[in-house]
C-alpha cells in the first residue's frame, strides 16, 4: 500500500474527529472495543498497541482506533518501535537512509499546518512506514528518493532544479503524492478542474521564481521550493474544504504563513539527528524562530568577545540540555506533540530576550546575566 493512500485514509480523520470522540465505543479491533478520549481510554489504546503479537497487529490496532489527535503521536511511537525490532538493524545503510527519509516526509507535509489533526495524519504515516518496511521483503532493496521523477531524464529548467537541491526534491514527493491523492478522490468535474489549475501554476512558476535555462542559483531553488510548500499546503487544505471551495484555497495563503525562500532552520533539516531537530523540523514557524535564535546567538557572542567565548559557548551547551530535559521531545523519528512545539518555542523566544537584554550589560555582567535560569510557563 502506498504512503499517498495511507495519509490521504489519515486525513479523512479530518471529517469524522468530532464524531469519534462523541461515540463511546467502536468495533475497530477483533479482540477489544475502541475506546475515545479520557484517560482509561487512553491506556487502553497504549496497553493494545503494547500487548500487539507483531508490527502488522500493533499498526492496524493504530489505524482503527485513531483519535485523530495529538494522542496519536504518543501511540504511533509504540507501534513503530515494535515494527523496527523486526527489521531495522537488518537494513543495508542505503535502505535504512530511505527508510528515515520516508519517516521524515511524513512530518515535513504537515510542517506548515496548525492542529492536532495533521499531526495525528503524520504520526499514523510513520506507523504505516515501519508497517510496510517490516512485511516487505524487498525494503532491504530500497534506495533513498530524491524526487518523484527519474532525474537522468530531466530536460526543463524546473526538472533540473528539483534535481540539484535535495530539500526542493523533497518538497518535489511530497506535492505529487498530495496531487495524486486529490485527484483519486475527487469528482469528475473537480478532476478536470484541478488538473487545469496545476497546468495553469506549473506555467507560472518560470515567472514566479525567474527560472531559466542556466544552472541553478541557490536564490531561484529556494523560491521554487517555498512555491510548492505553499502548494501542497493548500492542497492538504482541500481536505477540510467542499470540492468547490478547494481550487480558491490554492490561492489564499499565497503570501499567508511562515514560508519563505530562505531555510527551515538554522540547521540541515533533510537530516535532523536529535530529539531537539526533530521537534524543529517538524514546525516552520519553530524552524523560523530557530533562525531568529542562531541570529540571537551570534549577535551576543560579537558583542561579549573572544575573552568570554568558551564561557559562553558552555552557557549555550547547558541552556540546550534543559531544554532537551524540561521538553516532551519524544523518540528520534516521532512525530512531535502540541505540547513539544509550545514548550520549545516558549524556550527558545525567552532565550532569544535573554541574549539581546545580558549582550547590552557591562562585561563582567554578560555570563551571569545568561546564566540566571529563565521561566517557563
Amino acid at each position: 500500500m502506498g504512503y499517498a493512500f495511507i495519509v490521504s485514509k489519515m486525513r479523512m480523520l479530518k471529517y469524522l474527529g468530532i464524531v469519534l470522540l462523541l461515540v463511546p465505543s467502536c468495533i475497530g479491533h477483533a479482540q477489544e472495543a475502541c475506546t475515545f478520549g479520557g484517560d482509561k481510554a487512553f491506556e487502553a489504546q497504549v496497553k493494545a498497541i503494547s500487548e500487539a503479537s507483531s508490527c502488522g497487529t500493533a499498526v492496524k490496532r493504530l489505524d482503527d482506533c485513531a483519535w485523530g489527535s495529538s494522542a496519536d503521536t504518543q501511540f504511533a511511537p509504540i507501534a513503530i518501535k515494535k515494527c523496527e525490532k523486526e527489521f531495522l538493524t537488518k537494513l543495508p545503510t542505503p535502505a535504512k537512509d530511505r527508510y528515515m527519509e520516508e519517516m521524515q516526509l511524513c512530518a515535513y507535509r504537515g510542517s506548515y499546518e496548525q492542529g492536532t489533526m495533521s499531526m495525528s495524519a503524520a504520526a499514523l504515516c510513520q506507523a504505516n512506514v515501519a508497517a510496510d518496511f517490516a512485511s516487505n521483503p524487498d525494503a532491504s532493496k530500497r534506495v533513498p528518493l530524491r524526487t518523484s521523477f527519474d532525474c537522468t531524464k530531466a530536460q526543463s529548467p524546473l526538472e533540473r532544479n528539483i534535481c540539484s537541491d535535495e530539500g526542493l526534491g523533497h518538497a518535489d514527493i511530497i506535492l505529487s503524492r498530495v496531487y495524486s491523492e486529490q485527484l483519486q478522490t475527487a469528482s469528475a468535474q473537480y478532476r478536470q478542474a484541478l488538473i487545469e489549475d496545476e497546468r495553469q501554476w506549473l506555467q507560472s512558476l518560470p515567472q514566479t521564481c525567474h527560472l531559466s535555462i542556466g544552472p541553478p542559483v541557490p536564490g531561484v531553488v529556494s523560491c521554487t521550493r517555498s512555491e510548492f510548500e505553499k502548494r501542497f499546503t493548500a492542497l492538504d487544505g482541500c481536505f477540510d474544504n467542499e470540492p468547490e471551495n478547494c481550487l480558491k484555497s490554492l490561492h489564499d495563503n499565497s503570501d499567508g504563513g511562515s514560508f519563505g525562500n530562505g531555510p527551515r532552520a538554522s540547521f540541515n533539516c533533510e537530516k535532523p539527528s536529535t530529539g531537539l531537530e526533530i521537534v524543529i523540523c517538524a514546525d516552520a514557524r519553530l524552524g523560523q524562530t530557530d533562525i531568529e535564535l542562531a541570529k540571537a546567538y551570534k549577535d551576543a557572542d560579537s558583542a561579549i568577545g573572544t575573552g568570554q567565548h568558551t564561557q559562553l559557548v558552555a552557557n549555550e551547551q547547558k541552556w540546550l540540555k534543559s531544554v532537551s530535559q524540561s521538553c516532551p521531545l519524544g523518540p528520534i523519528g516521532g512525530i512531535p506533540s502540541l505540547f513539544a512545539r509550545a514548550c520549545v518555542r516558549d524556550f527558545f523566544e525567552k532565550r532569544i530576550t535573554q541574549l539581546q537584554s545580558c549582550k547590552q550589560k557591562p562585561p563582567q555582567e554578560q555570563i551571569p546575566c545568561l546564566n540566571q535560569p529563565v521561566l517557563i510557563k
